[in-house]
């Protein structure tokens, strides 16, 4: 019975090596792996996001969101009008916001939105674009 086990063993470690192997020293096939080539449009600049905030200014009824919906319903509000809770519901959102380029495509929807921003926030949102 130890023999068979002793035999059993061998060829499980001799087929396991000679599998470690083959996949270490064979070589590469180019058919399995074909290397992913991706496509540049021609007149990326490589700059993303310029080329977005300058995509969106061109194109005047493109909107963006950025999980900022509920903020249309301040719509055709007076920006002197807002509480500190609904001032605070905007701040929100200007504080999530990662860089220059997402703060300016913001305030342009917000713009194309009709949505008023309030006065402190607006010097808030050009401090953080300076």
């Amino acid at each position: 019975m130890q023999v068979l086990i002793g035999i059993f063993l061998g060829i499980v470690i001799i087929v396991g090596l000679g599998t470690w192997l083959y996949n270490r020293f064979a070589p590469k096939s180019d058919s399995s792996e074909e290397d992913t080539i991706t496509e540049i449009p021609t007149d990326c600049c490589g700059a993303h996001e310029v080329c977005e905030v300058e995509a969106m200014i061109q194109n005047p009824d493109e909107i963006l969101y950025f999980e900022d919906e509920e903020l249309d319903h301040f719509q055709d509000t007076k920006p002197e009008a807002y509480s500190e809770d609904e001032i605070e519901e905007f701040r929100d959102v200007l504080y999530t916001l990662k860089d220059d380029d997402e703060v300016r495509m913001w305030l342009i929807s917000i713009e194309r939105r009709g949505v008023k921003l309030p006065p402190i926030l607006k010097q808030e949102a050009l401090q953080m674009l300076t």
